[in-house]
């Protein structure tokens, strides 16, 4: 067994170094060697290209990820069996043992709101704000958007409709409440995102909630949020407890997927480049036509044929992702470390475009581009193993 595993050692050995040869004799060849370094250079393109892509779009989705983990809270609380939160004091006591610091109780849900003068409404979603951001229990904080729809502005009046009813002499009636546009916000760009803002004991009242909140924002560090999730969901198993992953991952799949399809749009710069391996690899095979006629005639095997000329193109593809990984590391770290490309901090979230490379996609470029090398030199390489040695050295006769 070791000494099998010795001969097929020697044998591999002996098979690369003539494939050396071979590739280092191409260069007295001009047309040769420039189709070797062609298909060098492609694949030095195709590589660099698909790195910098990957390492600029990985770059804006950490920004992203960043500020949603910011923005958003870590653990979010909402009731299942009911509207709202029964043993939410317990719920907040827990989390805060548990090392969350920042605890919201709050209450949301869809209103119907109306401009009392033009008769016109729209369905809103309304969140409860602390008590600094909204001062008076009279006062009401829209989106622009929002206020635009109904045609309010700052000081006018809104008329709100809650979603229940009260039994009065008449019978029953819906709920409602008029209140004052203190100040208008900016719209959040997720849809679910609030379009107005009221007290929390207003919203309460206005929901009729009886002070119990409907959901509960928890905010703390991010590391740890399945840890206190997991311990929060086995206590209280009546609510449902969700992550800052959970609550993002629509978005974090549609940032996955674009970042997938980047790469398989352009890999196709790969696969065209090592496209080129087949003419360079197929002139060198006609060159070498009477070596091979000799060596098949010495006892080389249609196999060793074979792996000598896959080891020729993967040389040529190995050679052509060294390049490109040394342009499109290079530059991704220089772009970064400098600032080369610099946005409008009033237009733009960030002030630079930033280039951040993960080690799983520079693998994962290397490896694509040397398996596509290996692919485009099949076909040429097997031709070569089944040329008739006798009439490759009349050839050379």
């Amino acid at each position: 067994m070791l000494l099998a595993a010795r001969c097929s050692l020697l044998a591999a050995m002996i098979e690369l170094r003539i494939a050396r040869r071979y590739l280092w004799a191409a260069r007295k060849q001009a047309h040769t060697a420039f189709l070797s370094l062609l298909s060098i250079l492609g694949l030095a393109v195709g590589v660099a290209a698909l790195l910098v892509s990957l390492a600029l779009l990985t770059g804006l989705q950490g920004q992203i990820k960043a500020r949603l983990i910011a923005s958003s809270p870590q653990i979010l609380i909402e009731a299942t069996a009911s509207n709202t939160i029964d043993d939410s004091a317990n719920i907040v006591t827990a989390a805060r043992a548990l090392g969350m610091p920042t605890i919201r109780p709050l209450v949301t849900g869809i209103v119907w709101g109306a401009n009392e003068e033009e008769r016109r409404g729209r369905p809103l979603r309304i969140r409860s704000a602390v008590q600094s951001e909204t001062e008076s229990n009279d006062e009401i904080a829209l989106t622009r958007d929002a206020a635009a729809s109904l045609g309010l502005t700052t000081g006018d009046s809104v008329v709100v409709v809650a979603p229940r009813t009260r039994l009065t002499p008449f019978g029953p009636m819906p709920v409602w409440r008029k209140y004052r546009i203190a100040r208008l916000d900016a719209s959040g760009a997720d849809e679910r995102a609030a379009e107005a803002s009221l007290n929390l004991a207003e919203a309460e009242k206005l929901f009729g909630t009886g002070g119990k909140p409907t959901s509960i924002e928890m905010y703390g560090e991010a590391e740890r949020a399945e840890e206190i999730q997991a311990s929060l969901a086995k206590r209280f198993p009546n609510v449902q407890v969700k992550t800052w992953k959970e609550i993002n991952r629509p978005l974090f799949l549609a940032l996955r997927l674009e970042k997938v399809v980047m790469f398989a749009t352009i890999s196709l710069i790969i696969f065209v480049a090592a496209l080129n391996l087949i003419s360079s690899l197929s002139m060198l095979i006609l060159e070498k036509r009477p070596s091979v006629g000799v060596l098949r005639t010495l006892g080389a095997t249609e196999r060793t044929i074979l792996a000598i000329f896959l080891a020729v193109g993967l040389l040529i593809g190995i050679a052509g992702t060294l390049v490109g990984n040394a342009l499109g590391l290079g530059f991704s770290w220089a772009a970064n470390r400098y600032h080369f490309v610099p946005l409008p901090s009033d237009v733009y979230f960030v002030p630079y475009l930033p280039f951040t490379l993960e080690t799983s996609d520079v693998l994962a470029v290397n490896a694509i581009a040397v398996l596509l090398s290996i692919v485009a030199t099949w076909y040429p390489a097997r031709t070569a193993s089944r040329l008739d040695p006798i009439a490759a050295i009349k050839e050379e006769a």
